[in-house]
């Protein structure tokens, strides 16, 4: 419980930081998973290696992405791959199959009214993708 209730704050601190400047900072990312990391080795070192490749696979899957569509921000991929680590293959992927569903429909809302918006914020809708994932997780498991 205290694991996605980190998460969740995670996930508003820098969805504001997101919405406001565009940007993800490092500092908070990384210090964020030194946390989680930290709490792994306290409480279940064994699953560190699992979490870590599933952090890998995010994130790689995330800056493959970036590389061939160029849509996507360094900030945005660091935070797939801490979602990997946080919260495991299963939860993640839901996480980015609604994110992706709620941007992509805001994005087409709002360029139908504002013609020349060319970016929108992803992290605001990786929290609002979070939260219903939370909700069918508690529902699925």
């Amino acid at each position: 419980m205290l694991l996605k209730i980190l998460c969740f704050i995670y996930l508003i601190i820098i969805s504001f930081l997101d919405y406001f400047t565009f940007k993800i900072p490092n500092k908070i990312t990384l210090a964020f998973f030194f946390l989680l990391l930290c709490l792994d080795i306290f409480t279940n070192p064994e699953r560190i290696p699992a979490k870590l490749f599933c952090s890998l696979f995010f994130f790689t899957i995330f800056l493959t992405t970036a590389y061939f569509t160029k849509g996507i921000g360094m900030g945005d991929i660091k935070l797939a791959g801490l979602l990997g680590y946080c919260l495991g293959f299963f939860q993640t992927s839901l996480v980015f199959i609604f994110s992706c569903f709620f941007g992509i429909t805001v994005f087409l809302v709002i360029r139908k009214f504002k013609y020349k918006l060319k970016q929108i914020p992803f992290a605001p809708f990786v929290a609002v993708g979070y939260m219903v994932s939370e909700l069918c997780c508690r529902r699925i498991l």
